[in-house]
């Protein structure tokens, strides 16, 4: 796998997996920008059509198709900024350490890491019937000896993330196989 953040991993250390949000998550996003545009767009015509003089020379002349392009601008701005955000929120799950890039804003991420020998619990849920259908949910990694908690929603295959991540975790301890998985189920 290539990864984008290579200089966030150590010396001998290899990535194993990068977990993303699911693909519900950006279609979801587009429909409701996409949404708000169309609905826009249909009020603004409607009103033009209704034969109201000032709404009518607002919306079809100069200045309507600038208001019209301004707003489907702002609709598609605010779901490129959406898609970032969700986009660039990812965990790298290396043989060593979990690496959360969580994308506060455009220009504003947070860095973390959490020693795979330190992990003490990993949560995950499914909340609704789509998210159980499509296998998406919450994703939690708790730690021993600190209050960190990693969190993530809408992850893919949440529950193979989560068995994996115990699997890496005790594999790092040197235990065998006991894995202390909860569901939220």
């Amino acid at each position: 796998m290539i990864m984008e953040q290579e200089h966030l991993l150590e010396e001998g250390e290899e990535m194993i997996e990068k977990v993303r949000k699911h693909w519900i998550v950006y279609v979801n996003d587009f429909l409701l920008h996409a949404f708000g545009c169309f609905f826009f767009i249909t009020i603004a015509s409607f009103l033009a059509s209704r034969g109201n003089s000032a709404v009518n020379g607002l919306f079809y002349g100069d200045y309507g198709a600038m208001i019209l392009v301004s707003f489907v601008l702002l609709f598609w701005t605010s779901f490129f900024y959406a898609w970032t955000k969700n986009y660039f929120d990812v965990w790298y799950v290396t043989n060593e350490h979990i690496i959360a890039i969580n994308q506060k804003d455009i220009f504003e991420r947070d860095e973390a890491f959490m020693e795979l020998v330190r992990i003490q619990d990993v949560f995950f849920e499914h909340n609704g019937f789509l998210a159980t259908l499509l296998g998406y949910g919450q994703l939690k990694v708790q730690s021993a000896g600190t209050e960190q908690e990693f969190t993530i929603e809408n992850v893919r295959d949440v529950e193979g993330c989560a068995h994996r991540i115990m699997e890496l975790r005790d594999k790092a301890q040197g235990n065998g196989g006991e894995q202390q998985v909860a569901s939220g189920v």
